[in-house]
C-alpha cells in the first residue's frame, strides 16, 4: 500500500535535515524541490536526508535523491542519508549513489564526521 509522501525541513547549526515521511515517488518531486530550496536557504555545509522506517522508494524516488545529491555537490554541501533500510542501502550501492553520499545509522553520526 502506497503512503503519501510528506516532506519537512529542519534547520540545524551547520546542517539542514529534510525529513521524508511516506513513499518517495515521482509525485513527490515538486515537494522535494521546494524542501531542498528551503534547506539551501540556511546555507548548510551538510544536508541530512532522513527517511522514516516505513518509507519506500521507487525508481523515480531514487532519481529524486540522485538529483539532490548532484545539486548539493555543486554547492559543496555533503549529503547524508539516514533511516535507509538494508534493501534500499543495497540499491543505493548498486546505482553508485553511495560514492557521493554517506549512509549513517542516526543523525548523531553526522556531527561526528
Amino acid at each position: 500500500m502506497r503512503r503519501e509522501c510528506k516532506i519537512k525541513v529542519h534547520e540545524g547549526t551547520d546542517s539542514a535535515r529534510i525529513e521524508v515521511l511516506g513513499d518517495l515517488t515521482a509525485s513527490a518531486e515538486k515537494a522535494m524541490d521546494v524542501a531542498y530550496q528551503k534547506a539551501c536557504a540556511y546555507k548548510p555545509s551538510k544536508i541530512v536526508l532522513k527517511f522514516d522506517d516505513k518509507s519506500r522508494i521507487n525508481s523515480a524516488g531514487i532519481l529524486i535523491v540522485s538529483k539532490l545529491v548532484i545539486k548539493s555537490r555543486k554547492r559543496e554541501c555533503e549529503v547524508f542519508l539516514t533511516g535507509v533500510s538494508k534493501h534500499y542501502r543495497k540499491i543505493f550501492e548498486l546505482v553508485g549513489l553511495t560514492r557521493y553520499t554517506t549512509i549513517v545509522e542516526s543523525e548523531d553520526e553526522v556531527g561526528k564526521l
